[in-house]
């Protein structure tokens, strides 16, 4: 389905992509949520996604998540930890990308 498709940067963003670059990233979970804003005319893309890492495992796991999404969908989010539990949970499909933008 491409009406979750969001464009970043010029990069088409599909939802499952993410789910998928976020597998690949140990000490992330599924939980995750992705914020969209403009600042200053610039896009900018913030990934939050919940870890039991803490401290420099963390950092860690941030940055190799930005790189990995940088080379599986071509732009490079801000990859913030957020505590396990933090991110809202849902019973039906949960809305996982805002995008502030429009």
């Amino acid at each position: 389905r491409t009406d979750d498709m969001v464009k970043v940067k010029g990069v088409n963003i599909f939802p499952g992509q993410i789910d998928e670059t976020l597998r690949d990233v140990e000490g992330v979970s599924s939980e995750y949520q992705v914020m969209i804003e403009a600042v200053d005319g610039h896009d900018v893309l913030t990934v939050l996604f919940e870890t039991p890492l803490e401290g420099d495992e963390k950092k860690r796991c941030e940055e190799e998540l930005a790189g990995i999404f940088k080379a599986k969908i071509g732009c490079t989010p801000d990859a913030v930890g957020v505590p396990m539990g933090e991110l809202p949970r849902s019973e039906k499909k949960t809305k996982r990308i805002f995008d502030s933008r429009y």
